[in-house]
């Protein structure tokens, strides 16, 4: 029957005095601080290897690997979906209802973006190519723009008045409880 030597773990020799700070195998743990370049296009959990720069290895061995998994912080106006951006933008009332040119951020800083006349609540407009680098470097997602139309909570007598006007001219009602024909007799008186 064969087994292992119990004294030297099968190493075929003995450390008659092992040192206080290894205890005998040889090896002392130390932390070593590490730069990484992250790849354009990683995500979240995504991993990296970096080669012999893992813990080293037995009797004199060669080091292993590091294994780095990364964690994105998430952005405080963009919000990633695999390759594509989404970002909410204001849009005034005005510029919904009338259209206008305005300018978005992107990743890659400000970009024109044209507001189509008659743009409701929560329309969506794609910037084709603007979104994240694919890892592989072919190419890049889109970045999807969400309209959040903004409707003043405070309003001058000139604008309250250019809205009654307006409401008028469509035939609606507002919240003064006049009606239509009532605002149409104090239009024209």
């Amino acid at each position: 029957m064969s087994r292992t030597c119990p004294q030297c773990g099968g190493a075929g020799k003995v450390i008659k005095e092992p040192s206080i700070t290894c205890g005998g195998p040889g090896g002392v743990g130390e932390e070593k601080k590490r730069s990484v370049k992250a790849p354009a296009g990683v995500d979240d959990g995504s991993g990296l290897r970096v080669a012999g720069e893992g813990e080293g290895g037995h009797s004199g061995g060669p080091s292993g690997d590091l294994y780095v998994f990364i964690a994105v912080r998430e952005h405080a106006k963009f919000q990633r979906r695999d390759y594509d951006i989404h970002a909410e933008e204001a849009v005034s009332m005005t510029q919904a209802a009338l259209g206008a040119e305005i300018t978005i951020d992107t990743l890659n800083g400000p970009e024109p973006l044209r507001i189509p006349a008659g743009t409701r609540p929560g329309q969506v407009f794609r910037l084709r190519g603007k979104g994240v680098q694919f890892i592989d470097g072919n190419g890049r997602g889109d970045h999807f723009v969400h309209a959040s139309v903004k409707i003043p909570t405070v309003l001058s007598d000139e604008q309250r008045q250019l809205l009654e006007q307006l409401a008028v001219v469509n035939g609606e009602e507002t919240g003064d409880g006049r009606g239509v024909f009532g605002k149409v007799k104090d239009f024209f008186s």
